[in-house]
C-alpha cells in the first residue's frame, strides 16, 4: 500500500531470476525520484530455544566474504506458509522439530529490497534427521546460552543484525 502522497511514474525491470531488479520512478513531495529495488522472497528467522541456551548456525556468506553466526533461517518457497517455511528451515539448518510461536515481523532492508521477515520463536525442541542443505549452505551448528549470544551480539562477534534483533527481541518477551 502506497503512502496517499507517493504517485508511481514508472517501473521497469532491469533483472529476474531468484531475485529481481527494478527501477522505480515515483513522484514524493512534488519531486521525481528514482530507486533500484531488489525483489526478493519473504523470509522466516527462527530463535531455537533449549532450556537457557539458542541454537544457532555457523555459514560462509560470499557477500560478507566470511562466516557468520546467525540464527536458522531462509526464504519462503512457493505455496508455503511462514510457519510451513520454518518447520522446513529448522528440520534442514538444525535437525529439529518443535512448537513455532511467532514472534515478530519486519523488513529487513526496507531501504532497497522488498524482503520482509517472520520471525518464529521454536521450544519444546526434538531432534529429528537433518534436511539436505542448498548447494550454497555449509552450515555447522553452535548451542550456546541466550546470554552469551546477547554478549556475542554487542562485541560485535555476531555481525547478522536479523539475528541480534531477533535474540534481543526474545530476550525481552513474556
Amino acid at each position: 500500500m502506497m503512502a496517499k502522497d507517493v504517485r508511481m511514474i514508472d517501473s521497469s525491470m532491469i533483472y529476474s531470476g531468484s531475485i529481481s531488479l527494478r527501477n522505480d520512478k515515483f513522484l514524493l513531495n512534488g519531486r521525481t525520484i528514482s530507486k533500484e529495488i531488489i525483489g526478493h522472497k519473504d523470509s522466516v528467522g527462527i530463535v531455537a530455544v533449549s532450556g537457557s541456551d539458542v541454537i544457532l548456525v555457523t555459514q560462509y556468506r560470499h557477500a560478507a566474504g566470511k562466516q557468520l553466526l546467525e540464527i536458522p533461517a531462509g526464504k519462503i518457497e512457493s505455496g508455503e506458509t511462514p510457519k510451513q517455511a520454518a518447520t522446513r528451515e529448522m528440520a534442514e539448518e538444525i535437525g529439529h522439530s518443535g512448537r513455532l510461536e511467532p514472534l515478530l515481523q519486519w523488513y529487513l532492508a526496507p531501504g532497497y529490497s522488498t524482503e520482509f521477515m517472520h520471525v518464529f520463536v521454536a521450544t519444546n525442541l526434538r531432534k529429528i534427521k537433518r534436511g539436505v542443505l542448498d548447494d550454497d549452505e555449509n552450515i555447522r551448528i553452535r548451542k550456546m546460552k541466550l546470554s552469551t549470544a546477547l554478549k556475542k551480539c554487542i562485541s560485535g562477534e555476531i555481525q547478522d543484525c536479523k539475528t541480534a534483533a531477533a535474540l534481543f527481541a526474545y530476550s525481552q518477551s513474556d
